[in-house]
């Protein structure tokens, strides 16, 4: 195979993506780059990846590192904030050589794959859904001469002035087919790379995704690209994959992003109980379901190195709950924070302010039950209708729905619930995290953690003065 793939993020800086707290801002690498480049690499491909927006480069810089490799296939991955950057980088790339064939992959391209291609015409085609096999098959069309592939299944073309679509490709079923991620080929992995200081116990760190696709049907959630079924490794080849990270890169700290890793107990247990058997040094933190986890199966998790794990609880309010399709009652949530506690594990809470219904008794709910939950952190998120969401489409119908691309980064509000200004809105997230954090109970919690993690010390002081600074703002 002669083709030369960059894999790149969009170069959207840390500030645009975070705001104030970008002082302390995750900037772990794509996995799901790192997976496509395995692919690539395996199929025969010469193969790079630039990582602008861990790396917070900008678009000049991000242009020059794709061009050095001098690349005849491009493949480019964004968020909804983010395309914009994406398609101001393929424009450059297609003025400087025309002849480069640039794709766009992602949850963005994958939700609206035919107002991203007429909206930039910097893109040639859109890998719509998981990659690795298609992209496997662009650059197998690429390498018998085909300039643009046609009839790739998993893309929609621009033809003839047209934009067209190409059968779906079916999910991977069997994830253990696909190679591990292509670590080596990300700069300065893994010490370049941090995460937030509150999700770090130990240093250095990695983050992976051991399932995809997701049973479940909040409406504020896109399942666009992994679709509605859950797939997973094997707890073999996952443990392998951390012990890679653990013996080939000295990888201390895992972080399992994936949002339905305990969908299924027996797999965990057994991931769990060959992390035991194994003795692999690694602690880690993930998500989790508050009506999937047990005592026994928390306990099981703390003994083989978990010391953290995230609950979606969103909204402290049962009809909003039941509104967004969440399936969850607060007893559950309640009696799984309980249980996290006992169990000795650090707990996190995903809020989430501005559904649809929203009201000043549904945000006072939420507000208690978050002060009432053993938490050691909170997220409170804007409610954001991205692409590929259901709420995407009846947004308009429920408020008022500013569906500007950029602006979707939960930083700002788009949507408005009815009964709401964008200012009483975001006004209520701030008193939400003010009387969250201070309490001097979580804040006495809050330094002894610190104590225990020095490293983390500079980026946690960063983000408190951001903090400060959002208080300070909401005030004036």
């Amino acid at each position: 195979m002669n083709a030369r793939l960059v894999l790149a993020t969009a170069p959207v800086s840390l500030a645009e993506r975070y705001g104030a707290f970008a002082g302390a801002a995750n900037t772990e690498p794509s996995f799901g780059l790192a997976c496509l480049a395995a692919s690539a690499r395996d199929a025969g491909a010469d193969v790079a990846i630039v990582e602008a927006a861990a790396g917070n480069l900008p678009l000049g810089e991000t242009l020059g590192r794709i061009l050095t490799f001098n690349p005849n296939v491009v493949g480019l991955t964004a968020t909804t904030s983010g395309i914009e950057a994406a398609a101001a980088l393929a424009a450059r790339i297609k003025r400087e050589h025309p002849e480069i064939l640039v794709l766009i992959g992602g949850c963005h391209g994958t939700a609206l794959p035919d107002d991203t291609l007429e909206h930039y015409s910097g893109f040639d085609l859109a890998v719509v859904g998981e990659g690795e096999l298609t992209l496997v098959d662009i650059l197998r069309a690429m390498d018998g001469g085909q300039a643009i592939p046609a009839g790739i299944v998993g893309t929609v073309e621009r033809r003839d002035g047209t934009i067209h679509h190409n059968p779906p490709r079916d999910l991977i079923h069997e994830l253990d087919t696909l190679p591990l991620p292509a670590w080596d080929l990300l700069e300065g992995f893994p010490r370049a790379f941090r995460p937030s200081p509150a999700r770090i116990r130990r240093w250095p760190c990695a983050s992976v995704v051991l399932t995809r696709g997701c049973p479940n049907r909040c409406t504020f959630c896109d399942r666009s690209v992994f679709g509605r079924m859950c797939r997973a490794y094997t707890p073999a080849y996952a443990v392998g994959m951390i012990k890679q990270l653990r013996e080939k890169y000295g990888v201390r700290e895992i972080l399992i992003e994936d949002d339905t890793f305990i969908i299924s107990r027996k797999r965990v247990a057994e991931f769990c109980k060959r992390l035991l058997d194994q003795k692999i040094d690694v602690t880690w933190s993930c998500l989790g379901r508050a009506d999937r986890v047990t005592p026994d199966l928390l306990t099981l998790m703390r003994k083989a190195g978990c010391w953290h794990i995230t609950y979606g609880i969103e909204s402290g309010d049962a009809d909003i709950l039941k509104s967004v399709n969440k399936n969850l009652d607060i007893p559950q949530i309640t009696q799984a924070l309980d249980w996290s506690r006992a169990a000795r594990l650090q707990t996190k809470g995903f809020f989430i302010v501005g559904f649809p219904g929203e009201t000043e008794a549904t945000l006072a709910a939420t507000r208690d039950l978050a002060l009432s939950l053993p938490l050691d952190d909170v997220s409170v998120m804007l409610l954001q209708p991205f692409p590929g969401s259901e709420i995407y489409s009846t947004a308009s119908e429920m408020g008022t729905f500013n569906c500007d691309w950029r602006k979707m980064t939960t930083l700002e509000a788009t949507f408005i619930p009815s009964g709401f200004t964008k200012e009483s809105l975001e006004a209520a997230r701030t008193q939400l995290m003010r009387d969250f954090y201070f309490r001097p109970g979580l804040m006495l919690r809050q330094a002894i953690h610190l104590a225990a993690r020095p490293r983390a010390a500079w980026a946690t002081f960063q983000g408190f003065l951001a903090f400060l600074k959002v208080l300070k703002g909401a005030q004036k």
